[in-house]
């Protein structure tokens, strides 16, 4: 039942654009961070995910300025799989 909820609600509206779009940003930071500055995996993918989320808190802050509604599930939907690559490295590295 929990996935098939969760997979549901992921094609509900435009939550697969936000999906690809959360995604398309934290690989970019992360990369940026951890292959050009050398900063280590675990506080580059902390660093993508809070850039991540802040991007799609603006996106919808813009479309709320615009006439539409300000969208928290648009928002999780954006930050949820950057939010699982990260506590799953993070306990990786630590384990």
């Amino acid at each position: 039942m929990g996935i098939k909820v969760l997979y549901d609600w992921i094609l509900q509206s435009n939550r697969p654009a936000h999906v690809k779009a959360g995604m398309f940003v934290f690989v970019v930071m992360l990369v940026f961070c951890f292959l050009l500055l050398g900063i280590d995996f675990c506080k580059s993918a902390i660093v993508s995910l809070t850039t991540t989320a802040i991007a799609a808190i603006v996106v919808e802050y813009i479309q709320k300025k615009c006439g539409f509604i300000f969208d928290w599930l648009d928002v999780l939907a954006t930050v949820l799989l950057p939010g699982l690559i990260t506590v799953f490295s993070i306990l990786v590295v630590t384990l």
